[in-house]
């Protein structure tokens, strides 16, 4: 296979026209055209690029690739369990053994370095690798560098950065750990979770635990913000459907309360203090768009809603939630019986217009 052929046929399998391929590395459309019918060649600057964007090892697009590069690099892959994280200290060593000696021939190729840097930090930490710290970091610099300049999957751009994260952690250097998790974007997990899994993996059960339920608060709370702030986009911007879409959005966000009350004994406060403040919306929502069955079922919620967040008040130590930490994210809240019977007394008057 030319050149200009493979070019082409991983060009494809990326689904990207000449025209995007040609943005991607920086040249002209006519410059790709040209290369795809092997009637010009890429710039050898223009080769590690070309490479990045195609997702495949520079000795590929210049046809250096050979049977024994094939078989390796599939066995590997096949191997790997997705993007988890390594746990099993034999698994570890098989994996470092294949990926470690890939890597020596052809550090080109990104998704196997991300698994020789995971295992070599797994056996590193456990003792099964024996090295000074300072070998230990420029080795993971040297995984870390050849991912940093050839990946472009952002999952394994993110793992290589926790990755590098827990190496300097392991090594002391607090600092350096903390810079490589500053670059791990909220999409990707909370600062706390990604905490949890170096305290994990430094078998800190109690420190990982507390930070993950920590993580898990942060993100319950922000989705709770995201759909809160989607209903106000939505009836600040009008319209026909306004108040049903509204109306749907309130309606998932008790979906979503209820998932976190489910937990059998473990009553959350907060939530519980949630659903007395969403429900009363709910049936106004409910009469506005002519449901008034559905009024009525809030309504019944509502009031047994209220028995369940008096009783928590009643007995605080009694009910907490599975989840979340203890203290100020599952707390005393600022409100009292009075608020939240004034809340259902105002509910159940404007029912009473349609009953």
């Amino acid at each position: 296979m030319t050149i200009g052929q493979t070019i082409k046929l991983h060009r494809k399998e990326k689904s990207l026209t000449q025209s995007e391929l040609a943005e991607l590395i920086g040249v002209s459309t006519q410059a790709v055209s040209k290369w795809e019918t092997d009637a010009g060649m890429p710039d050898i600057s223009q080769i590690v690029p070309l490479a990045r964007v195609l997702d495949i090892s520079t000795d590929k697009i210049l046809g250096h690739t050979d049977e024994t590069f094939e078989k390796e690099v599939n066995t590997i892959r096949s191997k790997v369990g997705g993007i988890n994280f390594i746990s099993d200290l034999n698994y570890a060593e098989e994996m470092y053994a294949l990926s470690s000696k890939f890597f020596n021939k052809h550090p080109d190729v990104p998704d196997i370095a991300v698994v020789a840097l995971e295992s070599y930090i797994t056996l590193f930490a456990k003792g099964r690798i024996t090295v000074a710290k300072t070998d230990f970091l420029v080795e993971c610099e040297r995984y870390g560098n050849s991912i940093f300049r050839y990946e472009t999957v952002s999952d394994r751009i993110y793992k290589t950065h926790f990755l590098m994260s827990r190496a300097y952690d392991l090594c002391g250097e607090n600092k350096r750990a903390e810079s490589y998790l500053q670059n791990l974007p909220y999409v990707f997990g909370f600062r706390d979770y990604w905490e949890a899994e170096i305290a994990f993996a430094d078998n800190k059960n109690d420190i990982a635990l507390q930070k993950v339920k920590k993580s898990f608060a942060q993100l319950a709370r922000f989705t709770s913000r995201c759909i809160r702030l989607a209903g106000r986009i939505v009836r600040a911007n009008g319209g026909d459907d306004a108040d049903r879409t509204s109306l749907e959005l309130d309606e998932y966000m008790l979906r979503l309360i209820n998932a976190f009350l489910s937990g059998g004994d473990y009553l959350p406060h907060r939530q519980i203090f949630q659903k007395t403040c969403l429900l009363p919306g709910l049936v106004s929502q409910n009469i506005k768009v002519g449901n008034i069955d559905k009024a009525k079922e809030h309504m019944a919620e509502l009031l047994k809603t209220r028995e369940e967040f008096f009783e928590c008040m009643s007995n605080p130590a009694d009910k907490h939630c599975l989840m979340f930490i203890e203290g100020d994210q599952d707390g005393s809240w600022n409100t009292s019986k009075e608020k939240i019977d004034e809340r259902i007394a105002n509910a159940q008057k404007m029912l009473k217009q349609f009953l």
